[in-house]
């Protein structure tokens, strides 16, 4: 896996996490309802197909890398992007990756990184999904998790 802090080719972020490695890795295998959108399966092994959806508005991932509970890594396969005012975004997210890492800091705490590898300026949604990224990673993830 391409280090997530790796500013290149990408949104990237780090947040610190009031909480162990295992309840993030579980939010990002088995509760993406909670911070970001419906996921139709729980994600347990690399090959592993889901999708999230907003409604009309869905990706589909497929897991390429899966280390509970540290590293977690995701492509884009299929997407019906849908974003008001923007045309030409269907597809965009498609070949992308989503790389997760989780590293313990303390007994209570841990840094997560993220990194969307080829969510790039070029992108007719880059300004729009950064600013999502932004709020769903760094805003609510750490709520969730921190509730």
């Amino acid at each position: 896996m391409p280090d997530p802090s790796e500013a290149d080719s990408g949104y990237s972020r780090s947040i610190v996490i009031a909480t162990k490695a295992e309840p993030v890795f579980h939010a990002l295998t088995h509760d993406l309802e909670g911070w970001w959108g419906s996921m139709d399966v729980p994600v347990v092994r690399v090959g592993d197909q889901f999708t999230v959806r907003w409604g009309e508005p869905w990706y589909r991932f497929e897991v390429i890398r899966y280390e509970a509970p540290r590293v977690l890594s995701w492509e884009c396969i299929d997407a019906n992007q849908i974003i008001e005012g923007l045309d030409g975004v269907q597809k965009e997210w498609v070949g992308t990756q989503l790389h997760w890492r989780i590293e313990k800091l303390d007994a209570a705490s841990c840094r997560v990184t993220f990194r969307h590898q080829g969510l790039v300026p070029e992108f007719t949604c880059y300004e729009f999904c950064t600013a999502a990224w932004d709020q769903f990673f760094g805003e609510r993830l750490k709520r969730y998790l921190e509730r």
